[in-house]
């Protein structure tokens, strides 16, 4: 039981920040919008706008309001659809309000102050809030795997699960650049996981949502994993492992709480988009004309003495 109270203890931070999000509304009685969406809504801001500043010719205001809300809604609406279940952006008033009235704030914002729009220094700042955010939205939709309406064959596919945390995770992103929706004229293209050159920083919002499936769904002991989670178990127990004191596979490693798992989930993710912000924004890419001269043989440079004289 020791390794799984460390772990809680370490993870105690990112579960507080969760609960917070979840259960704190911005204002009882001018804006009772829960924290993560409205959070969501204004990362997602940041970022629709940063790439619309790229369009050739100004966005209108439909294509402005309504490309930024599929960057906040595909991976929802694939998902919910892929489940058979009503989406609440069709059904309810509320997501709309809150999304859309947080994206015209942050218009004006950096209408005022341009140059606070520099998406480097905001990924940099930002990428745990990405990371427990898109954590929220994977985990939110697993729970819907309850749901009675759902497929059973869903709820016992471990790969189901998988496949919910990637539609989840990048559905938003990736619809709205393969339509191009940042743009005044929008056409359709190749989806960026299928680019050339996009390898894992690129594809990371596509398997980083399916691995959160994964850890969440293992971790919390559902039967869709019971035999992953078993496996790992007795590897971790094994005396093959140079491990000084041996965890007990039943005692040692207990399911997860749902908070718990998504903590674990979260602080997994967090090391990945910590990892593609210096990638991406940090790490200097090589070029041509970085990599160092080509020596030329010495016996090339004779011939050439002899040829010129």
């Amino acid at each position: 039981m020791e390794f799984a109270l460390a772990a809680a203890n370490y993870l105690q931070p990112i579960a507080d920040v969760l609960v917070y999000i979840n259960t704190t509304k911005v204002h009882p009685v001018w804006f009772p919008y829960p924290l993560a969406s409205t959070l969501h809504a204004a990362r997602i801001s940041m970022v629709y706008q940063a790439n619309a500043r790229r369009s050739p010719t100004p966005l209108s205001w439909g294509t402005y309001l309504t490309g930024y809300l599929i960057m906040c809604w595909g991976g929802g609406l694939l998902s919910h659809f892929l489940l058979g279940l009503p989406p609440p952006m069709l059904y309810s008033f509320s997501p709309s309000i809150n999304y859309i009235t947080v994206h015209l704030v942050m218009t004006v914002f950096f209408k005022i102050f341009p140059d606070l729009l520099h998406l480097p220094t905001l990924d940099t700042i930002l990428f745990p809030m990405d990371a427990i955010l898109r954590t929220n939205a994977v985990t939110s939709i697993l729970g819907l795997l309850y749901n009675p309406n759902v497929h059973p064959e869903y709820t016992a596919s471990p790969l189901a699960h998988m496949v919910l945390g990637a539609v989840v995770s990048a559905g938003g992103g990736f619809t709205v650049s393969t339509l191009g929706a940042w743009h005044s004229n929008w056409s359709f293209s190749t989806p960026p996981v299928l680019r050339a050159g996009a390898g894992w920083v690129g594809t990371m919002d596509l398997w980083g949502g399916a691995l959160v499936a994964f850890i969440y769904s293992a971790s919390t002991g559902h039967p869709a994993y019971a035999s992953f989670s078993t496996y790992i178990a007795m590897i971790l127990s094994s005396p093959l492992l140079p491990i000084p004191r041996k965890p007990h596979a039943d005692s040692d490693f207990p399911p997860l709480s749902t908070l718990g798992a998504k903590s674990l989930a979260a602080a997994v993710l967090m090391a990945f988009f910590g990892a593609r912000v210096i990638r991406t924004h940090w790490l200097k890419p090589v070029t041509l004309s970085d990599s160092p001269p080509k020596l030329v043989p010495a016996t090339t440079t004779r011939k050439l003495k002899k040829k010129t004289q």
